[in-house]
């Protein structure tokens, strides 16, 4: 698929209606920093679509971007910022479960994890709920420019054995260099034409 057109719609402190809804969703979710407000935007080649920052927890409201007026990249909070307060950490993991458990239109949720490191506990607990919730899912390795291929070979099978996931089920994308753009693309787009858009509120 080809990303003509994408826009920033509305931020939700909690799940809710928005205008458009009831398109098909497509979800980022992932620890803090680990790249999912960089990765919308290289999907949609538009480096100030997604709010980004170096300063991990930046992303503390669940953000809706319409895409070639046919579906939504919902950027979720940051979780695992341990810099951050109970309260707050309590609080992004309330927006995060309400729109996963109350969107009535995801069709899929990218996992993004850091190919540089082990998954972490979060990481696991996230996938653990993603299965055990039945939402459909695709785990996504990201920052793999800061790696060699050889490292990257090293490393995807950590992923793969802590996520109970095989090698060819991993997404492995670089916003940097837009390393695995046209296949993460490929999956929206195959995601989507099983999609059923009816019923849209504008």
């Amino acid at each position: 698929m080809e990303i003509k057109k994408a826009k920033f719609v509305r931020s939700l402190s909690a799940f809710g209606e928005f205008p458009g809804q009831g398109l098909p969703e497509i979800a980022m979710v992932g620890k803090s920093n680990v790249g999912k407000s960089s990765l919308i935007n290289n999907l949609t080649r538009n480096s100030k679509l997604a709010r980004t920052s170096s300063e991990p927890g930046k992303t503390r409201l669940v953000n809706l971007f319409l895409i070639n007026e046919s579906f939504f990249l919902v950027d979720l909070p940051g979780y695992g910022f341990a810099k951050a307060s109970k309260q707050e950490k309590e609080k992004w993991a309330g927006m995060i479960e309400g729109y996963l458990q109350n969107s009535k239109h995801l069709k899929r949720v990218f996992q993004l994890v850091d190919i540089r490191h082990a998954p972490t506990e979060d990481d696991k607990l996230m996938v653990d709920y993603l299965r055990h919730y039945g939402i459909p899912f695709t785990v996504v390795a990201t920052k793999a420019d800061k790696l060699s291929k050889a490292q990257r070979g090293r490393n995807l099978p950590v992923i793969c054995r802590d996520l109970v996931v095989q090698p060819w089920e991993v997404l492995v994308h670089s916003s940097k260099d837009s390393t695995g753009r046209a296949l993460m693309l490929e999956h929206i787009g195959r995601e989507l034409g099983e999609a059923d858009a009816e019923d849209v509120n504008v």
